[in-house]
């Protein structure tokens, strides 16, 4: 029987007829290797006209994968196509998970790197294919598949998944296969098959209400965002590529009014000394707003992607004369550009001008409503992202909509205010300019050297914090402490820049953050239950541009059933019932 090769594992694991028509298909692949069975299905989805809208493929692997190795024994001139725009994305991976998007968005490769069993208890989503290692020592007594590695992939097929495993692999994990609910087949034929295909079919009732069972799909239907920012943006592009109708409301005339409209943002990892919740789940923002900047907007006038130089002038747990890190994926980004990017994607539609004052559910359906009373719009799904605006609507919503009262209660959101310093280029001194660096730098505050505005390049630093509850120095004030901030970042800069800052030759920008009370978003359903239509996507704080992407996967992966963009672990610091039992 001759050695399986990637097309084997390929038509044993998907058939045309079972995805055709789907709007999701969702692949496990236990050893992503070399990644020929990933890009044997990315070309099968491409030559399919009837292939699903989205397919998502999850690939899981003890180190990084080489690519430098992938392009070996790759005859066709796509596959290789397909290799260069992986080893594009490929930047910086080590071991937890990493989304990569392809073909606008509508094939999302997972790339989970670690152990084995730690990466299954990570996964939530229902798979419909599951491609079990090739190599069929991993099957041995003693080896990683063992009953309850096994167990732990049986919990994420849904019922009727195809498992793809050779032969000789079956023969050895029969027992313990279909202890776990697969169906075998049986042995027939004079030449067999060297991979097998067997489906989950078990004689038992899955439930779905244990603590981390994943939660059925929503059919894909219409979704209301309330809120025009980064983070509804965000969502509605996120959804309308799944297929959603998506309707985005905002009192503002026009999107990106409020702290999305300022002028251009860094988008960069935060780091801490123990890589805590924040630094981890930067780090797969920063990856994921990069590719959305360079699939829609013009580089190098709306986005660069620079690099980032980190210092520590002192502060935040690191002592001076902490030498300076650097982050090869990292830039900037105008948020507003990004914004109405998002917005532009077939699918959304955009309404300014609409205040809304109250929300009510009535046969199966949210009416958004006005401060008449009057519905504005009406769907299956709707989502509060915006930002502040969050509590005082549940507030007035809560007595008419039992459920939303406990959360409406509680002050979880905080207003804080910022300015921005920044000025352009031809009215700064040319001492100055020499002095700008080449790069972004990041630290006691930050400087953006050179971003394209209409009337030339600028400088920008910044950014100051006001809670909103002590009384405002004013704009002067907010400079001077921009200033400050920088002299600790880069002295040889602030010295030229002195005098602009203090004859008031500097501009301001201002604007307000929504922050929770651990500084991490809001991302998930509100009331009693997931099924009830109404979630929150809010609380970004000063990193929406690192964040906003990054909650958005999450929330329409929960939805979908879909792969997490990071670990189960990690996305329950987004959860906006976190310190409850959840789905997650």
């Amino acid at each position: 029987m001759a050695e399986p090769d990637a097309s084997d594992f390929l038509r044993a694991a998907v058939s045309p007829a079972a995805w055709a028509g789907q709007n999701a298909w969702r692949c496990l692949d236990t050893a992503f290797g070399n990644g020929q069975q990933f890009f044997a299905v990315w070309d099968a989805w491409c030559r399919d006209e009837h292939r699903p809208r989205v397919l998502h493929y999850v690939g899981l692997c003890a180190e990084p994968p080489r690519f430098d190795d992938f392009a070996q024994g790759m005859a066709q001139p796509a596959l290789r196509g397909f290799v260069a725009q992986l080893r594009q994305q490929s930047l910086d991976l080590g071991a937890g998970f990493h989304r990569l998007s392809f073909e606008n968005g509508h094939l999302l490769l997972t790339l989970c790197i670690g152990d084995l069993s730690s990466l299954l208890r990570e996964q939530r989503f229902q798979a419909d294919a599951l491609l079990l290692d090739p190599d069929p020592a991993m099957a041995a007594p003693g080896s990683r598949w063992d009953l309850w590695r096994v167990k732990a992939l049986a919990r994420l097929a849904c019922r009727g998944a195809v498992l793809a495993l050779r032969r000789d692999t079956a023969v050895l994990l029969r027992p313990v296969l279909q202890q776990c609910g697969f169906v075998m087949p049986e042995n027939r034929g004079p030449e067999p098959s060297a991979v097998i295909r067997a489906e989950f079919h078990p004689a038992w009732a899955l439930k779905s209400s244990r603590p981390g069972a994943v939660t059925p799909a929503l059919p894909v239907s219409r979704c209301v965002v309330v809120g025009a920012g980064l983070a509804g943006a965000s969502v509605a592009a996120a959804l309308a590529r799944r297929g959603w109708q998506v309707l985005v409301l905002d009192a503002s005339p026009s999107p990106a009014q409020g702290a999305s409209s300022l002028p251009a943002g860094l988008v960069v990892p935060h780091v801490s000394v123990d890589d805590c919740s924040l630094s981890r789940l930067s780090r797969a923002g920063v990856r994921l707003v990069l590719q959305q900047a360079q699939a829609l907007l013009l580089r190098g006038q709306d986005w660069d992607g620079t690099g980032v130089e980190q210092r520590y002038p002192g502060g935040n747990g690191h002592a001076p004369g902490t030498p300076a890190l650097w982050h090869a994926q990292a830039g900037w980004v105008k948020p507003a550009s990004l914004v109405r990017a998002w917005l532009a994607q077939p699918g959304v539609r955009f309404q300014g001008g609409c205040t809304v004052a109250g929300l009510q559910r009535h046969h199966g359906l949210w009416h958004v409503l006005d401060a008449a009373g009057q519905s504005m719009a009406c769907a299956e799904q709707v989502v509060l992202a915006n930002a502040i605006g969050v509590a005082p609507l549940l507030a007035a919503c809560s007595a008419a909509e039992p459920g939303l009262d406990t959360f409406a209660r509680q002050p979880t959101l905080t207003k804080v205010d910022g300015q921005v310093s920044w000025a352009l280029h031809n009215d700064s001194p040319a001492l100055a300019l020499s002095q700008l660096p080449d790069f972004p730098v990041n630290g006691a505050g930050s400087l953006l050297p050179r971003v394209p505005m209409p009337s030339g390049p600028a400088w920008l630093a910044g950014a100051t914090y006001q809670p909103n509850d002590e009384p405002d120095p004013g704009e002067q004030a907010h400079h001077g402490a921009n200033l400050a901030r920088l002299a600790r970042l880069l002295p040889v800069l602030a010295e030229p820049l002195a005098p602009m800052f203090a004859s008031g030759q500097v501009q301001a920008w201002r604007g307000s953050r929504c922050v929770s009370g651990d500084r991490l978003p809001l991302v998930g359903p509100l009331g009693t239950g997931v099924d009830q239509g109404l979630w929150l996507c809010a609380a970004m704080g000063s990193r929406g541009l690192t964040l906003a992407a990054l909650c958005a996967e999450v929330l329409a992966a929960r939805w979908g059933a879909e792969p997490l963009p990071v670990e189960a672990s990690l996305a329950r610091a987004l959860a906006a019932d976190r310190g409850k039992p959840s789905a997650l």
